[in-house]
């Protein structure tokens, strides 16, 4: 709901900024050319939070007797980010990236809100989720939306399956 705030240039915080980029009204704003960098949008502002927790706990996890010894070798503050702090941030950012698919694979409230706001500029077809919904409660078919929902999870499982095996997720340090 807070995004229907945002989202109109005539109530919003950040309304001067929408108007700057040319849009005056709300349905300006969530013209359907437009979803999917809405949607990117939400996602990546409703789990940048999430991302710093995790990034914020995985850092202060390294040992200060690593970053001293990159120090002494040399290594400035990129160099130490990159050839020291991100390997060892590795195991985090993939699991930062399952939790990032899995959430992106459930797009259901933000194409449902708009559309409810909006007169059905995002369709009742959406993203899969809605689909699934559609064919079990508006359909009556719950087969195919079980079938939808299996594939979904079959696809989330693999992707995260491909994850873990190629970063070595379990590998011991």
């Amino acid at each position: 709901m807070v995004w229907l705030f945002v989202l109109d240039p005539a109530v919003s915080p950040v309304g001067s900024l929408l108007r700057g980029l040319g849009f005056h009204t709300f349905a300006e704003v969530i013209a359907p050319g437009h979803l999917p960098v809405l949607f990117t949008m939400v996602a990546f502002w409703t789990g940048a939070g999430g991302w710093i927790v995790v990034m914020y706990g995985a850092l202060n996890n390294i040992s200060p007797d690593i970053l001293e010894a990159a120090r002494i070798d040399g290594a400035g503050a990129w160099q130490t980010a990159w050839r020291v702090q991100i390997p060892l941030l590795r195991k985090w950012i993939v699991y930062m990236v399952i939790l990032a698919f899995a959430g992106g694979t459930q797009l259901f409230v933000e194409p449902q809100l708009l559309s409810q706001a909006s007169v059905g500029v995002a369709g009742r077809d959406y993203s899969l989720n809605q689909l699934a919904y559609d064919f079990a409660f508006q359909n009556n078919d719950i087969n195919s939306a079980a079938a939808i929902s299996v594939e979904l999870l079959l696809v989330g499982l693999v992707v995260a399956g491909v994850f873990v095996v190629r970063s070595g997720f379990f590998d011991a340090d």
